[in-house]
């Protein structure tokens, strides 16, 4: 009996591969960006004054339009169903032709599309190419959150149009983020690095709400619930999204904001170099008079003063700061044309000069910050943050530190870290510890943020 039946089966069998083989034949045939690309021929056809054009267009032959972006090292075929981007005729028409309104100089054959929008560039079929298939780190970014990649490239200073990058920014260096998150090499490491946050396949909604409640998230999660709201979490959302540490090369990095002196005035102001130095006899005399320091020191000597300060100057008491490139020549064209009276406006902001101790407890406070230390401790050493399994269920509160510690001891310890005190020895290891900060911070750091500590001490209540 069932001798009797194989040549049947064999035959369905048979039958059901040619299905397939011819399924699959057509499908090849008649990709997606075909269909879409007849869509678009019909669309422009109905523009067309007469039928001799009309018919002309509709027999255009369908292929893939590409961009090649070797200094991106990225090729985009997006726009082989986005055809009407760079046409201003196409401004009323239905997606995916729609012209693409304020792109500026970014033009498509220079820029491509993926470079903001995200997506799988070489891809021609709709999912892949939007990055929504599986392992692709990149997807397609939703319309809310598109002009983050805008700080991708513009890394430096305010980008118009997008207030969110600047404030997710500021949140990041004043919440002390830096105390477990390094950002290109500058930070702790209790939590992850984010020198490459927005090329992780994360969702803008994701980060949002981990922002806003990071223990419902991420279970069992260090990160303290710092009670962000729905903008703060959001501007933060945005400043993540543009961390991918992405080589833009030569021809992009060009095109990024021109660094200029009002900027780098704003730079000085933000980075209180004030405290320390002088213009013209205006100022501080801790560090050396500016005024006409870039008649004495080449712009190279003076960036990488910025940059290294212990390897130009070596026993300077300038820290190190974490500035780009272009923000560096800002602030050394800032240097080119600062008078004694830009220093006098700087300090008539101040409340008062600031004396030899202040100048130290000022520069601690600002390591404090820079470092990420609040993070842990507070913006105002007020501790409160949970830290599971440790001696008082938290971070304490440092404002009564010298009632129990001298500064040598707490020198020791910023300086080579120290493991949270356990509640229960059999319990888990708290999740939050105070790691070795001798690698990041020099002696002269450690001291003026010892000297910021003591500052702040408050008198114990107790009494006999």
């Amino acid at each position: 009996m069932i001798g009797r039946r194989l040549p049947q089966v064999f035959f369905a069998l048979s039958t059901l591969a040619l299905v397939v083989l011819i399924a699959a034949v057509y499908k090849a045939s008649t990709p997606q960006w075909k269909h879409c690309q007849r869509e678009f021929f019909q669309l422009e056809a109905q523009g067309e004054p007469n039928a001799v054009t009309k018919a002309a267009v509709l027999a255009t032959p369908p292929q893939i339009h590409q961009v090649m972006l070797t200094g991106l090292q990225r090729v985009d075929r997006c726009t082989t169903c986005h055809l009407g981007v760079d046409d201003p005729t196409m401004k009323n028409a239905p997606e995916p032709f729609r012209y693409h309104a304020g792109l500026g100089p970014h033009v498509p054959s220079k820029f491509g599309c993926t470079i903001c929008h995200g997506g799988q560039g070489l891809a021609t079929d709709k999912d892949a190419a939007h990055g929504n298939v599986p392992f692709w780190q990149t997807p397609l970014l939703s319309r809310e959150y598109i002009r983050a990649s805008c700080g991708r490239c513009h890394k430096e200073g305010d980008v118009p149009g997008v207030p969110e990058l600047t404030e997710g920014r500021h949140l990041f260096e004043t919440q002390g983020c830096r105390g477990c998150h390094k950002l290109n090499g500058v930070g702790g490491s209790i939590g992850p690095d984010l020198t490459e946050e927005g090329a992780n396949r994360r969702s803008p909604e994701w980060l949002e709400r981990h922002f806003l409640t990071p223990n419902e998230v991420s279970a069992g999660s260090a990160m303290p619930n710092f009670h962000f709201t729905r903008e703060q979490a959001r501007a933060l959302t945005y400043y993540m999204l543009s961390l991918t540490n992405e080589d833009m090369g030569t021809y992009y990095s060009s095109l990024r904001l021109i660094p200029s002196p009002e900027y780098g005035r704003q730079l000085f102001v933000e980075k209180n170099c004030i405290v320390c130095h002088s213009v013209g006899g205006v100022g501080s005399k801790t560090g050396p008079d500016l005024f006409g320091v870039t008649k004495r020191h080449s712009p190279g000597w003076l960036d990488e003063q910025l940059v290294n300060p212990q390897q130009v100057y070596p026993g300077s008491s300038m820290p190190e700061y974490d500035l780009e490139t272009n923000a560096r020549k800002a602030i050394v064209s800032f240097m080119a044309t600062a008078t004694p009276d830009d220093a006098q406006q700087i300090i008539s902001h101040r409340e008062k000069p600031l004396s030899t101790e202040e100048v130290a407890i000022e520069a601690g406070r600002r390591d404090f910050a820079r470092f990420g230390c609040a993070g842990c401790h507070g913006t105002e050493l007020q501790g409160g943050v949970p830290n599971p399994n440790a001696q008082g269920g938290q971070v304490p509160s440092l404002l009564h530190l010298s009632d129990d510690y001298t500064k040598e001891e707490v020198i020791a310890v910023i300086r080579n870290g120290r493991a949270a005190p356990l509640d229960n020895p059999k319990g888990p290891t708290p999740p939050l510890y105070m790691p070795s900060w001798k690698q990041l911070l020099s002696d002269e750091d450690i001291h003026q943020v010892v000297e910021f500590l003591w500052s702040k001490q408050q008198k114990s209540t107790e009494s006999w």
